[in-house]
């Protein structure tokens, strides 16, 4: 008997005789999987960016509503994601990667009608949670998709757009909200998902090809992702209090006794569980544990320069919102002119040296920021070449930690190992912007205006994120295909890709 039976979950999933035939699922090949997979995780990442330009205006729609409140249109969508993504890459392992990702399709873009429609604060933020149901179906669902259905000797590359469409969508943000906002409202920076996720829904159904795991189990523990999603919302809660408040408050240390005892009850929980939701055996690759804690740290340096930097030009430099947005906008073109090369680059030299590099770039951004901006620095010498560095860093870092980890997962484990990967990085994004806000935002909280000196310093904790990064890669990382097998072999995936990208 199972010791929790109420948080354990058994699904039906269909027969083979019930499983529609190939043939009626017709396909033109990996184009189509990864263009649509591409699409759902853009649309998902820029929903976690495009709303911090448009907090001012929603605060002003509804009058009354405080700065806390409308704060939990990011937290909700944030922890959301988090805490259902495993759920979500379990579910579409077992009755079908293709379904789950329509559905969430389905979801995501109605919680995009509710959000955009909505006529009070409450309604908005349960639209947002509705967006936070689909975006976590569809995260897992669409990588699982493509490291499926792209042959091996593509996939790296393909990873490497997958990735790169995030990274790409969570940088543009500020700029495509301060346009939207200027030219048709702040609902818009909502209903932008409707038209796209229409066209994709007519789509996918007919393009996507149905694949599932028959030897998935057929029930699993539910309980456990939530509690240590929570758990990681009670140590951003801490954090970001922290710096508003002091480290004595009351709220500062109640939500961090609270991280503590959802944290350990998750991971007592997992522990035990006879069904955990996410596959000891998977948690035993050392490059999948590996590349997760380097996406943790990539993300949380990231996310903690890109949620001030619209802030510092506004302040710093008398920018307004479209200004910034736009000031900020070679980063993302730098990042997607380097995504592709960096799966090549990585086909030829693997990921280690690869990956290190690209973070090391991010260190070397964040110092020349500190050496050469300041209050007076013109934009094309101040600003600007650390927002290529930065670029570049991104562009290779996303993409190719998430290849990285997933290098030795055997496909039957590729929804839910792509589901907790993609579960680091909300945390990881949740936890960079959490320190950033303790750091400078409690300026912001009296009034006042933030000093360059405030900057500077989360300037130098991103920093250290990215050196950090950099160091796991290169000390801990796996020369050597470990599969589950626990039999050592070399990988041949990227060679092949380095090949047959040199000869076309």
């Amino acid at each position: 008997m199972s010791p929790a039976p109420l948080a354990t979950l058994e699904l039906y999933a269909p027969t083979a005789a019930e499983e529609p035939k190939a043939a009626s699922t017709p396909s033109t090949g990996p184009m189509w999987t990864i263009l649509l997979s591409s699409v759902a995780v853009f649309l998902i990442a820029l929903e976690i960016t495009i709303i911090s330009v448009a907090l001012p205006d929603i605060e002003a729609a509804f009058p009354g509503t405080s700065r806390a409140t409308v704060s939990w249109i990011f937290t909700s969508y944030n922890i959301g994601v988090a805490s259902l993504m495993l759920v979500a890459g379990w579910t579409a392992e077992k009755i079908g990667r293709r379904r789950i990702f329509v559905a969430g399709l389905a979801v995501f873009t109605l919680g995009s009608v509710v959000s955009g429609l909505a006529p009070s604060m409450a309604l908005l933020l349960i639209g947002r949670v509705i967006q936070a149901i689909g975006g976590a179906m569809l995260l897992p669902a669409s990588l699982a998709l493509i490291l499926h259905g792209v042959a091996d000797d593509r996939r790296d590359a393909a990873i490497g757009i997958w990735g790169a469409m995030a990274g790409l969508a969570a940088a543009i943000g500020p700029t495509a909200g301060a346009l939207l906002i200027d030219v048709a409202g702040w609902r818009w920076v909502f209903l932008l998902n409707v038209p796209i996720g229409l066209v994709a829904l007519a789509i996918a159904p007919r393009r996507l090809q149905e694949s599932r795991d028959p030897d998935a189990p057929t029930s699993v523990d539910v309980l456990a992702p939530p509690l240590g999603a929570l758990g990681v919302g009670a140590a951003v809660l801490a954090i970001t209090a922290a710096g508003v408040r002091g480290v004595a408050d009351p709220i500062v240390l109640g939500s961090a006794v609270a991280a503590a005892v959802l944290l350990s009850a998750f991971v007592r929980r997992t522990r035990r569980h006879p069904n955990p939701l996410f596959p000891a055996d998977v948690a035993r690759l050392s490059s999948y544990r590996v590349g997760a804690l380097a996406t943790l740290c990539f993300g949380a340096g990231f996310a903690g320069w890109l949620v001030l930097a619209p802030t510092f030009l506004v302040t710093m430099h008398g920018y307004d919102v479209l200004g910034a947005g736009l000031a900020i906008a070679p980063a993302p073109i730098a990042m997607a002119i380097t995504a592709g090369p960096a799966g090549k680059l990585c086909a030829r030299f693997g990921y280690r040296p690869v990956i290190t590099a690209g973070a090391l770039l991010g260190v070397v951004a964040i110092g020349t920021w500190l050496v050469s901006l300041d209050e007076t620095s013109r934009w094309v010498t101040g600003f600007l070449p650390g927002a290529i560095l930065l670029g570049i860093s991104v562009g290779i870092g996303f993409p190719m930690l998430t290849a990285a980890s997933m290098r030795d997962v055997p496909e039957h484990r590729y929804a839910v190992a792509a589901a907790g990967n993609t579960t680091i990085r909300q945390i990881a994004i949740a936890i960079g912007i959490a320190v950033a806000v303790a750091i400078v935002g409690a300026e912001a909280a009296t009034d006042a205006v933030p000093e360059l000196g405030d900057f500077q310093a989360s300037w130098a904790v991103c920093g250290l994120f990215f050196a950090l990064t950099a160091g796991l890669i290169a000390r801990a990382y796996p020369r050597t295909d470990t599969r589950l097998t626990g039999t050592p072999h070399h990988t041949t995936t990227t060679t092949t890709l380095s090949t047959q990208d040199s000869n076309a």
